[in-house]
């Protein structure tokens, strides 16, 4: 791997159920654009939201990356002929995913599709908007009564 990437917020990262995990981040569009693993936090191995896949239909798609190099190929199990175009710079499957779901009682799954999310987290002594993130998730997560905007799930088939 020769880069990694920032996260574009998806349009699911604005709705009420998740917004307490981006509390003290504001708008911003991207985060991520940095971090010790190649230049940003999506990078070195990534992994996708896809319903056919096995991603549940309730997940929230937070957010996404883009423009990866053709030395982030699709994964070999994905590939059923090999032919060019299967890299970074032209398939649209080449990316990682932040997604979110809610499970029975009052659990929920967060999946960074990302190992440079790590790598971004000591960036700036942690003073940046990948450590804020998973601040406010553990935080919530830590406690034992349910998730800040559980009160919202259902709501995501009218959201969409």
């Amino acid at each position: 791997m020769d880069e990694s990437q920032p996260f574009e917020r998806m349009p699911d990262s604005f709705h009420r159920r998740v917004a307490w995990m981006f509390e003290g981040i504001g708008d911003q569009e991207n985060i991520g654009d940095f971090g010790l693993g190649l230049g940003g936090a999506a990078g070195i191995e990534i992994d996708r939201y896809d319903l056919a896949l096995g991603t549940p239909p309730h997940a929230l798609l937070l957010a996404s990356s883009h423009g990866h190099s053709d030395n982030y190929p699709l994964v070999s199990e994905e590939v059923t002929y090999a032919f060019p175009g299967r890299g970074g710079t032209q398939d649209p499957q080449v990316r990682a995913d932040m997604t979110f779901f809610t499970t029975a009682r009052d659990g929920a799954c967060l999946s960074i599709g990302s190992i440079a999310w790590s790598q971004a987290l000591p960036y700036k002594n942690g003073d940046n908007n990948i450590s804020r993130f998973m601040k406010n998730v553990l935080t919530a997560f830590l406690h034992p009564w349910p998730l800040p905007g559980s009160e919202f799930v259902g709501d995501e088939k009218l959201w969409r």
